[in-house]
């Protein structure tokens, strides 16, 4: 295994709550202790992790939920990124600039986490290019447990996990996580997605300079070359161990459905939630643009389904999570 590189950073237990505009649901966001032990995830606690469990959802509760409609022009919010080539590598706890010849990035990696039982769990996660460079997109409900209406804690990242391997950098601590009112109030499959801020920061640069970072976007329409990278256990996608410990890929179209981005036949199992669904993937550098990110799996219709998101939403956990 690569030689672990661990960064820490303590905050102090802070939970905020703001007051809701009449325009649109004020994001919800946690601040919590990641509790400092940071060789609670050996080799073999990862191993034993069970992936999470994929959302289920059917055709009753997709049709149940209204499309909340939003008030303010989205064009003075909307706003897209390019995708972000790593810069630097570090080998031997030396850092170097990354060879012009060697710029694969690896931005999506495994995400763990532990609830307030003890349970150890993987999703999937990935960088995306911001300002703040320590930003990750993931499945909302790999971050919150609605039934207990509590966030999971000692959450660890690793870009570029697989083969049962930790990535290059080895565990980075989520130190910050934002969701939306919609799912932390209603449990929202619409909203099912989060995002998390990373405690790295190595000579100045932050996570997205070592590792490069998805761009993303904005209601991209349907028919959409897409391609999904994650971790899955169980599922159907081919060519791949589907054991949830190595990172495999699927390729094809994604429809566009009524409040979904949908994928006829398409069942990634468990621990595949939170991957990105990228468009202009270049395997080149291993970088393209996100836009949404696989949720859950409608078993009535048989379609795996991403959520679409909300720019002015998406926007506000941005600013939540930079502050």
């Amino acid at each position: 295994m690569n030689k672990k590189i661990i960064f820490y950073f303590l905050t102090t237990l802070v939970v905020l709550t703001f007051k809701p505009d009449s325009s649109y649901s004020t994001p919800t966001i946690s601040k919590y202790n990641n509790d400092g032990n940071f060789d609670f995830w050996t080799p073999e606690k990862i191993k034993k992790a069970k992936p999470l469990k994929t959302r289920n959802i059917g055709f009753r509760t997709r049709s149940s939920v209204k499309t909340r409609k939003n008030k303010v022009d989205p064009s003075k919010y909307t706003k897209s990124m390019p995708p972000f080539e790593r810069k630097y590598d570090i080998i031997n706890n030396t850092i170097n600039e990354a060879n012009v010849d060697q710029l694969l990035a690896f931005p999506i990696g495994i995400l763990l986490i532990r609830n307030n039982a003890g349970e150890l769990f993987t999703c999937t996660a990935s960088v995306i290019n911001t300002d703040n460079g320590n930003i990750g997109l993931t499945a909302a409900h790999c971050l919150f447990n609605f039934a207990d209406q509590t966030y999971y804690n000692n959450i660890m990242f690793s870009p570029g996990f697989d083969n049962e391997q930790a990535g290059p950098l080895g565990l980075i601590p989520v130190v910050q996580v934002a969701i939306t009112d919609e799912f932390h109030n209603n449990n929202d499959d619409h909203f099912d997605w989060g995002m998390m801020k990373f405690a790295f920061n190595v000579d100045g640069h932050p996570l997205e300079y070592y590792t490069g970072a998805l761009g993303w976007t904005f209601n991209v329409g349907g028919g959409v070359r897409t391609v999904i990278r994650g971790y899955p256990d169980e599922g159907n996608l081919q060519n791949c161990p589907n054991d949830g410990l190595h990172l495999c890929t699927w390729e094809g179209v994604a429809n566009l459905a009524a409040d979904y981005y949908a994928i006829p036949e398409l069942e990634l199992g468990n621990g595949a939630s939170g991957s990105p669904c990228i468009m202009n993937y270049d395997p080149n550098t291993n970088l393209g643009v996100l836009y949404s990110d696989y949720s859950s799996f409608d078993d009535i219709e048989e379609e795996g389904l991403a959520p679409i998101y909300n720019p002015i939403e998406f926007q506000a956990l941005l600013g939540l999570l930079t502050l």
